[in-house]
Parts: structure tokens; sequence; C-alpha cells
């Protein structure tokens, strides 16, 4: 291979593992409740948090919840995601609900709110950040497979 081929491999797989965090080795901790599974892998991960799946293999309603656009987590969670800002994630959904795709949403300002809401609602599934400071219980953690 020569010189400049391999020069372009190199930059592409560097450019590939710097603008793509993979969600399994991130700063990110998945929750949920009543969803059927306890792993899941990152591909389907973000497709269920794009609303692209309306219910799990068990039947239950996919209910999403989100850090609140106040939370000092947002940005990380909107970008690791959806690649998006914060506005154009509440675009995206504002998007989605409007045309009748899925159910809104719910957006949370602390991580110990989102956590309480998922254990009484089967089906919720939430995103909160390692670095936060609060631990999700056990019962409530999804493993990311990449």
């Amino acid at each position: 291979m020569g010189f400049k081929r391999w020069w372009l491999v190199m930059v592409i797989f560097l450019g590939v593992g710097i603008v793509t965090p993979i969600l399994g080795q991130s700063d990110l901790v998945f929750m949920g409740n009543d969803l059927s599974m306890t792993e899941m892998n990152t591909a389907l991960m973000k497709d269920v948090f794009k609303a692209r799946y309306a219910l799990w293999p068990n039947g239950k309603s996919i209910t999403v919840c989100l850090p609140g656009s106040k939370s000092v987590h947002a940005e990380k969670v909107a970008q690791e995601i959806y690649g998006k800002s914060i506005k154009d994630v509440q675009k995206f959904w504002l998007s989605v609900v409007f045309q009748g795709k899925a159910k809104s949403p719910y957006f949370f300002d602390s991580e110990k709110e989102m956590s309480d809401f998922i254990a009484k609602t089967p089906g919720a599934i939430g995103v909160i950040t390692k670095s936060g400071g609060f631990t999700a219980p056990k019962s409530q953690l999804i493993k990311i497979n990449p």
C-alpha cells in the first residue's frame, strides 16, 4: 500500500474515532424500566432515542426521557446521541411529535427526577451522565454493546 493511500486510511479512521463517540465507551448511562432487555447495541439505542420505534419487544410503549435544556448534561447527551445542539434536538422532537410518529419525550432538570419517573413508568428509557454524580439504581441500568 502506497504512503498516500495509507495516510488517507489513517486520517479517515482517526477522524471517525474523534467525531463519532461509541456510546458503550462514553460518559452516558442508560436507564430503563420493564423494557424486556437489559442490554442493547449502540445502533438500537440511537434508533430508540430517535423515535424509530414506538414499542418495545414486550409490547410496552416507549417513553423517552432526556435531560432538560437547563441541565448541565443536556448538551453532551444531544451531541452524543443526536449529533445536534439542544435546540436542534428540541426541533427534532417537535417535528416527530407533530407528525404523529412518536409521543413527546419527558425532559428532566435533575437525574434523580428522571430516575424516579423511570422507576414508576413501564417502558420508559432515559439517559444520564456518569459525571453527574447521581448513581442510577442497578435495576434500571442498561448495558450498551458497541
